[in-house]
């Protein structure tokens, strides 16, 4: 591992900056890019991360994506997931090759990267919780080492990027089943994202209500049967287990999609519930996911009922 190795984050929001601000109080080199918008000139900001415990800030670089001629280094993209098409061929114009290590949840978020011909693509399956809590200052906790396994590229080149990529305070490890690690977080996304947000309520909602877990053990049931027929391995068990750690550990916190609806901001439900529920259709014979499916639409209803907020902070 080389730390003078540049690592460029893609997408500086309550992801992104918490992960420019560990790295660079590790002695990493780190850009923070801005993919929304063209006109941030290079420059330094404090970022701030309170994880309840302790409060900690860092100086750091950022700049906007299209103010850099060349991306010599690892690429983290933290953005929005609905802005991997855009990001993918802008990348591809300034002649980018990466690796690219995607730090985003969701069924089938890595297609665009593939569909561009990028050689080496690795998935990270987040387990933080983070909040902005004012100007470039976060509420910050990770829940358990992030797995990080291979889409495209190789075992020794994975094992770099997580040596590059995990400190103290935003821990990574390698994953090799990484494509099972992607469901059953993209199936607790699943419902944190559609239930907290139509009750208006914060993460801990599940460990504190009793009814609300049973909902989100109908909704848990229903996505395992799909994954007994896509072989994963994943039992209600576990993910209920998973599911009630994390509601736990994130209590009075509020999840991304609910930030998201109060901003006006487009929500990510099109790789979760929705996705989900595609996959389900595309078998043969094809399965029915109503709970999953009716949620999502839920969220999509109700983001339709809002306006776009001009300033979109997590991308």
């Amino acid at each position: 591992m080389d730390a003078r190795e540049t690592i460029y984050i893609l997408g500086s929001g309550a992801v992104g900056f918490p992960l420019a601000a560990s790295l660079t109080a590790a002695g990493r080199s780190v850009i923070a890019v801005r993919t929304s918008r063209a006109d941030v000139p290079r420059s330094t900001i404090t970022v701030t991360l309170d994880s309840g415990a302790q409060r900690t800030s860092a100086p750091v670089e950022t700049v906007s994506l299209a103010g850099l001629t060349s991306l010599d280094g690892v690429i983290v993209i933290a953005a929005k997931a609905h802005a991997n098409q855009a990001i993918a061929r802008e990348l591809s114009a300034k002649g980018a090759r990466g690796p690219i290590i995607l730090l985003q949840n969701g069924i089938g978020v890595e297609q665009p990267f593939l569909d561009a011909g990028f050689p080496s693509i690795y998935r990270c399956v987040l387990y933080v919780t983070s909040q902005a809590s004012g100007e470039h200052e976060f509420l910050f906790r990770p829940v358990t080492a992030s797995p990080i396994g291979v889409i495209a590229g190789t075992e020794a080149e994975l094992q770099r990027c997580v040596g590059l990529l995990d400190t103290a305070g935003f821990p990574f490890r390698s994953e090799a089943n990484i494509q099972r690690e992607i469901w059953k977080k993209a199936i607790l996304n699943a419902v944190f994202n559609s239930i907290c947000p139509l009750l208006e309520a914060d993460n801990g909602i599940f460990a504190r209500d009793a009814a609300v877990a049973d909902l989100a053990r109908e909704v848990v049931r229903e996505c395992v049967e799909l994954t007994d027929r896509l072989g994963l391995g994943l039992s209600e068990a576990e993910l209920l287990e998973q599911l009630l750690l994390i509601s736990r550990r994130s209590d009075g916190q509020l999840i991304s999609t609910l930030q998201d609806l109060r901003s006006g901001r487009p929500t990510e439900i099109a790789f979760l519930n929705m996705a989900i529920a595609r996959v389900a259709e595309s078998l043969e014979p094809a399965m029915q996911l109503p709970r999953v499916a009716l949620l999502g639409q839920l969220i999509q209803a109700k983001a339709a009922q809002r306006p776009r907020g001009a300033d979109d902070r997590r991308v």
